[in-house]
């Protein structure tokens, strides 16, 4: 076979994107830089050739449709029969349950397929927004140290993160297999200079996680400010010092944030963060 043949169809005529897709797969994911993001750093790494970070699938091409499948599904292109067909692949493939976000109307398209497989979500948060900055960050509104965390600072990050975790996802962190999973995306994280944190006393008030950096963007997530100290402009101050760094490095910040989460996309809105994409996601 050579790199201008496609693959094999599989399950529901669905397959993997081949090497001689690789040209067209980067036009998709380039037409809409700020979702792909958590597809497009994989890209950047190893092309459309699946591997431990995830793989992309398609039906009828990536100019078509085109899924990423990596820790959770993010749906990018595609109508309600192509994604339904998508998600019916996944399952068959036997990986998940496994979260799937993306646009509002993509997660719409394939998640019943999904839930026919995996069963009901733990919760389907279908009113959320990516929100983006795409003007400069007022230096006066940057929180003076907040910077990447250390590995010596590892247990007050891991503190700071399962907090965070329990609050937003309702759920122990440390459940499963005693919290081995969690305790080593954390210190990946921490290992890979992607945990922002303010501390004051050796303990964690603000922490910011860069999950995803292509080309064109950085997502963050994980934004978590000690509740004793929330209301006192902090989340603003230590996401703008965040979004202030990797504007620097030529990257648009961009998140994820809840339509009912009214304090956060206020202080987003301060650092100067718009809505651009309506967005979903479904937890497992």
């Amino acid at each position: 076979m050579t790199d201008t043949v496609a693959p094999p169809s599989g399950v529901s005529g669905c397959r993997e994107v081949g090497p001689g897709e690789t040209a067209t797969a980067f036009r998709v994911l380039e037409a809409d830089p700020l979702v792909t993001a958590p597809a497009a750093e994989t890209f950047v790494l190893s092309g459309v050739a699946g591997g431990v970070d995830g793989r992309f699938l398609t039906r009828g091409g990536p100019e078509q449709s085109l899924a990423f499948v990596g820790s959770s599904v993010l749906p990018i292109l595609g109508d309600a029969a192509d994604l339904e067909a998508l998600a019916h692949a996944v399952v068959e493939s036997g990986v998940g349950p496994m979260s799937l976000h993306g646009r509002r109307d993509l997660v719409a398209h394939m998640w019943p397929a999904l839930e026919r497989g995996w069963g009901s979500a733990r919760e389907y948060r279908a009113s959320q927004f990516l929100m983006a900055l795409r003007s400069p960050v007022d230096p006066t509104l940057v929180l003076e140290g907040t910077r990447p965390a250390t590995l010596q600072e590892f247990d007050s990050v891991l503190a700071a993160a399962a907090a965070m975790y329990r609050e937003e996802l309702h759920s122990d962190p440390f459940e499963v297999g005693a919290g081995a999973p969690f305790r080593r995306r954390v210190a990946r994280s921490v290992a890979r200079g992607r945990t922002w944190v303010g501390i004051d006393g050796g303990e964690v008030f603000f922490k910011a996680d860069i999950a995803a950096i292509s080309s064109r963007v950085a997502q963050i997530q994980g934004v978590w400010v000690d509740p004793s100290v929330r209301g006192t402009g902090l989340g603003a101050g230590g996401t703008a010092a965040v979004c202030a760094a990797l504007q620097k490095r030529g990257l648009t910040p961009s998140l994820v944030v809840n339509g009912t989460n009214e304090p956060a996309r206020r202080a987003y809105k301060r650092v100067g963060m718009v809505d651009l994409v309506d967005y979903a996601t479904v937890l497992l």
